[in-house]
């Protein structure tokens, strides 16, 4: 289970969220979901920064009147956590309710080092590889 956010996450989970609301008080709506988009690729592994993209993206949806976004975010925040804990996540999923919500989506190229131990193999739900790869640092991989 994936409790611990390591820092490596953190960190790039965090700057996607200032560039974020750098991008909301420039009233660049545009680029504001594509930084909480990729907010939601590194964090969903772990289950508090998960919902915490989820609730970004549903107050977004409520800023911006998207009826769609809101109910599509609201389905994603009741289990967006648990399948974090569980290492069930469609990875590279940008979150939106524009995306089939168990869909993997192929991880950014400037996210690839970041995310080197997802399972990018599998066909379904999937998250972590429970062990790194060569020379992949054990620290991120398993979420400790």
């Amino acid at each position: 289970m994936n409790f611990k956010m390591p820092k490596i996450f953190k960190d790039a989970y965090r700057t996607e969220l200032r560039k974020y609301r750098d991008a909301l008080r420039q009233k660049q709506m545009h680029e504001a979901w594509r930084y909480l988009e990729r907010a939601h690729i590194i964090g969903q592994y772990h289950p508090v920064s998960h919902s915490g993209s989820h609730f970004r993206m549903l107050i977004f949806a409520v800023r911006t009147i998207n009826a769609k976004e809101f109910l599509g975010q609201l389905i994603r925040l009741a289990g967006g956590g648990f399948a974090s804990m569980m290492n069930r996540i469609p990875v590279g999923n940008t979150g939106g309710a524009n995306v089939p919500i168990f869909s993997p989506m192929p991880i950014p190229e400037d996210l690839r080092d970041l995310l080197s131990d997802a399972d990018t193999e599998s066909k379904g739900l999937s998250g972590l590889r429970s062990r790194p790869k060569c020379g992949g640092d054990p620290g991120h991989a398993s979420g400790e």
